[in-house]
């Protein structure tokens, strides 16, 4: 139905946004790498759309670059995979992470993503090898390049990602987590963005 949509960000949130276009405003449900690139509430935004029909629902899925709406839709292209797991997965890995995954069958590392299970895990991987293989990705998306504003104090920033991090683990299904029993205060300042934060936290629980 779109193929993107382009207008003044007048919500963002850790699992959708809204955009503006002439007083009517677009609810778009977006990844948590999508989330970390976008510019902030008042500025100019464009996302790819994917539109999901249902038969009492429309939804619409927006993704910063064309390779992370290419992935997601052959994510939800496999049998049991729907956009809120396929989201989860790609706020879980980056493009990259999942190619590799997907490629060197490595269904043990796929199962950090909240609600999925190591055989829901493998039958993606073996829908996906092919369709992976086709697809022809014109970025790929490394979570290690975002940086943080570096005008914020320390404590600014320590508060601001303990508050995002909260969000983004109760996105993906996580609940009542205590953030400073899994990463300590010196250890999150270090830390580039919300993605690395909950790389550590996740590996840190599955231990």
């Amino acid at each position: 139905m779109f193929e993107y949509i382009s207008g003044k960000l007048s919500v963002k949130k850790i699992d959708y946004v809204a955009l503006d276009i002439n007083g009517l405003a677009y609810k778009i449900y977006i990844s948590l790498k999508t989330f970390e690139k976008i510019s902030n509430v008042g500025n100019t935004e464009k996302l790819y759309i994917h539109t999901n029909v249902k038969e009492v629902d429309i939804s619409l899925y927006g993704f910063k670059t064309q390779s992370e709406r290419e992935l997601f839709k052959a994510l939800i292209s496999v049998n049991g995979v729907g956009p809120k797991l396929a989201i989860a997965i790609l706020s879980t890995f980056n493009i990259k992470e999942i190619v590799d995954i997907v490629t060197e069958n490595e269904s043990k590392t796929f199962i950090k993503v909240p609600g999925l299970g190591i055989k829901k895990a493998q039958k993606i991987i073996l829908d996906l090898k092919d369709k992976v293989e086709k697809l022809e990705f014109s970025e790929i998306i490394n979570a290690s390049t975002d940086t943080s504003n570096k005008n914020d104090t320390a404590n600014s920033k320590i508060l601001l990602m303990k508050e995002d991090l909260k969000l983004a683990l109760e996105s993906l299904g996580y609940r009542d987590i205590d953030i400073s029993k899994w990463i300590k205060n010196d250890e999150l300042i270090k830390l580039k963005n919300i993605s690395e934060a909950i790389k550590v936290i996740l590996k840190k629980m599955q231990k």
